[in-house]
């Protein structure tokens, strides 16, 4: 039974349905490759009932699992650009907007001591 903490049940729908389809997306990908559940769970050193909780959509999977699941089904390459920072185009904007309106160049520091 999957662990109900304030935090999973206070999930946005659109981001429960994220997950349950990524579980899904998961399941499909090990059954493509005729791995059963436990070659998969063997693989990635976790338990039967942990990768199933995963396949499932439990939102109590740890990042950890996750990102063995890629790597076991060779699909860990697009975990690397999730949230990149060039394509964070809120922080681009914010950062932007906290530039400052004009640049003055500084004078140089006279050196009178002789």
């Amino acid at each position: 039974m999957a662990k109900f903490t304030r935090a999973t049940s206070s999930l946005p729908p659109e981001v429960a349905e994220t997950i349950s389809r990524l579980g899904e997306n998961l399941r499909i990908a090990r059954k493509r490759r005729v791995m059963t559940l436990d070659d998969m769970a063997s693989r990635m050193f976790v338990t039967r009932k942990t990768l199933a909780r995963l396949e499932n959509g439990d939102p109590g999977v740890s990042l950890a699992v996750i990102a063995s699941a890629l790597w076991v089904l060779g699909l860990d390459k697009g975990l690397r650009d999730i949230a990149k920072p060039e394509e964070d185009k809120v922080g681009i904007h914010n950062e932007r907007q906290r530039l400052p309106q004009r640049v003055h160049s500084k004078k140089p520091k006279l050196d009178l001591d002789f």
